[in-house]
């Protein structure tokens, strides 16, 4: 039998884990819809760079024109990067080791958004960093936009056209489980 003075709470503690379980239920639903919303939106930005990489043709700084859906390598690299971003800058090293492990099986080409004098700080970058891809000077954001990067640096990895992974921060390239998506993919072919 309850006690008579706690009898006046039961109400109240009914009330409030009514409603815990009330907030905790609206928490997680909110979340799942959150999550769906995400996926949603990275859907529609993978097919938006999708349908960018099929119609898109670069002149590299050592003027090769490059057509992307024409390339012999089955996964493309594109990294978006520019002198002033200490994060692109740190990346780089491994993005060069990626880019000799994977010769022949990846192209990587570096997108370049420095504003002024692009083709010499591009060229001073690959001198100083020993870049053994290419990179395309992008002063005027086209490529950027087409993509819709607003910050660096961005890289998109693309398999037969296809959207398989895209980093929005500082990554390394050498990490055993982005080799591995890698490897899967060249195995794939």
């Amino acid at each position: 039998m309850v006690n008579k003075p706690l009898k006046k709470y039961i109400p109240i503690l009914l009330f409030i884990m009514a409603f815990t379980g009330f907030l905790s239920t609206q928490i997680l639903w909110d979340s799942f819809h959150l999550n769906a919303q995400q996926g949603d939106q990275d859907k529609q930005k993978h097919a938006l760079y999708e349908t960018s990489f099929q119609g898109l043709k670069l002149t590299t700084t050592k003027s090769t024109s490059i057509e992307l859906r024409n390339l012999k390598e089955p996964v493309v690299l594109l990294n978006f990067w520019a002198s002033w971003c200490v994060p692109c800058l740190k990346e780089l090293p491994s993005l060069v080791q990626f880019q000799e492990k994977f010769k022949g099986q990846v192209k990587v080409i570096g997108i370049n958004g420095d504003e002024e004098n692009s083709l010499e700080v591009v060229k001073k970058t690959e001198a100083k960093y020993g870049l053994n891809f290419e990179s395309v000077t992008d002063a005027d954001s086209t490529v950027a936009n087409q993509f819709m990067v607003a910050t660096y640096p961005v890289s998109i990895i693309f398999h037969r056209g296809k959207v398989i992974f895209v980093s929005k921060k500082i990554h390394n390239f050498m990490e055993e489980s982005f080799l591995s998506t890698i490897e899967s993919a060249i195995k794939a072919n």
